[in-house]
């Protein structure tokens, strides 16, 4: 009587394969070579369900921002394919990558498949901003009252750079906003001296994080962090 349920337990087990199990991937390691700075390159993965079951892809994840996928279906029958496309970003990407992608199958999403991609980026002339003193002492201030202040500016990289925006990250207060001008435009290798007012509210030690935003190779959007110090009187 044992040996009999043991036998059935046996072929029910193997008659419902584990969920997702069957994904297939037309590539798991993606080599792009060497491509040039500039617009995205891209790659289609063909996802198969060689199993039984229907395979759904609960989430899908990058290793890096500058990585992005678009999936075609997130349910694919038995014998179906479904695909994904795979974009990298090169602009402001430069040198070598390698970067991953995560598919989630299962019913609790925890059963991982994972796609590689490699390749390098040759980079093209681009301005590189900083800020020289990084953290710049704007001296004694006086409360409730707009200080003009200044900041030095410097383009580090091999091309010229615009700044459009200069914000204040503690006070959240524009402090410069091109808007529809062209904006401060700094050569390859010079700098500006950028002034604007400040106005502290109370009295004592004056802290406050600049971001300066700019087409620069080292601004991906969130700007370039610089520090005002001071003392409010």
């Amino acid at each position: 009587m044992k040996k009999c349920l043991i036998t059935i337990i046996g072929v029910i087990f193997f008659a419902f394969p584990a969920y997702g199990a069957g994904l297939e991937l037309s590539e798991t390691s993606i080599k792009f070579g060497n491509v040039k700075e500039g617009p995205p390159v891209e790659k289609t993965v063909t996802l198969t369900n060689t199993g039984s079951d229907v395979i759904n892809i609960k989430n899908t994840s990058t290793s890096c921002a500058c990585t992005s996928v678009k999936l075609s279906d997130t349910s694919i029958n038995p014998g179906e394919t479904a695909e994904l496309l795979i974009t990298y970003k090169t602009f402001k990407y430069p040198g070598k990558f390698d970067k991953t992608i995560t598919i989630f199958t299962g019913p609790e999403g925890k059963e991982e498949t994972v796609i590689h991609i490699l390749g390098n980026v040759d980079p093209m002339p681009m301005g590189v901003i900083a800020m020289k003193p990084r953290k710049t002492d704007v001296g004694e201030l006086t409360a409730d009252t707009e200080n003009r202040v200044s900041i030095v500016i410097i383009n580090e990289g091999d091309a010229p750079l615009t700044v459009s925006r200069i914000y204040s990250g503690k006070f959240e207060t524009e402090y410069y906003n091109a808007g529809n001008s062209e904006g401060i435009e700094i050569a390859a290798g010079r700098q500006v001296i950028v002034g604007f007012a400040v106005t502290p509210q109370k009295q004592g030690r004056f802290l406050d994080s600049v971001m300066i935003f700019s087409d620069a190779r080292n601004d991906i959007g969130k700007g370039y962090k610089g520090l005002l110090s001071g003392t409010v009187k």
